[in-house]
């Protein structure tokens, strides 16, 4: 796994963890809960992530950005959204498809635990103050887009 793929990853496992293990405040619950998934988003997400990889395979320092940021701390959502706005040659690849670092942040996290409640909705109840009934609506409607999309399976460019 390269470095820049290795960086989101780490992004999204430990926000997960974190979210999992109950250490997501309240607010960043009902920011997650709040947060409208759209598939033009979703899409844009999949271009900038794809764009993301392909860059750092012929750019050392690019890869270089992307390892830094796997280090850096990201408990919270402020955490996470520090780590874009710290790494901003990262963070251009997802403004130029127009999304905000919010959307960054919050679209794979959104689609994560939305995605795993509508294959398991018996964790539904453990995870309502995040997940709403809309963003589980949109997985179970888009699920097969969704798991034809490489980030979403944990991919990138190859």
């Amino acid at each position: 796994m390269d470095t820049l793929r290795l960086g989101c990853a780490v992004i999204l496992l430990v926000a997960g963890a974190a979210h999992a293990a109950g250490g997501i405040s309240a607010a960043d619950n009902k920011m997650l809960h709040d947060y409208a998934l759209t598939m033009q988003k979703v899409k844009a997400y999949e271009a900038a992530t794809e764009n993301m990889m392909v860059a750092g395979k012929s750019d050392a320092s690019l890869k270089a950005e992307g390892e830094k940021m796997s280090t850096e701390p990201d408990k919270t959502l402020a955490d996470v959204r520090a780590k874009f706005a710290h790494h901003p040659r990262l963070y251009a690849f997802y403004a130029k498809q127009g999304l905000s670092m919010d959307d960054a942040m919050l679209i794979p996290l959104t689609l994560m635990s939305a995605c795993t409640v509508a294959q398991y909705p018996q964790i539904g109840a453990k995870m309502a103050d995040s997940v709403s009934g809309s963003q589980i609506a949109f997985c179970k409607q888009n699920m097969a887009a969704l798991k034809a999309m490489k980030f979403f399976n944990g991919g990138g460019a190859e």
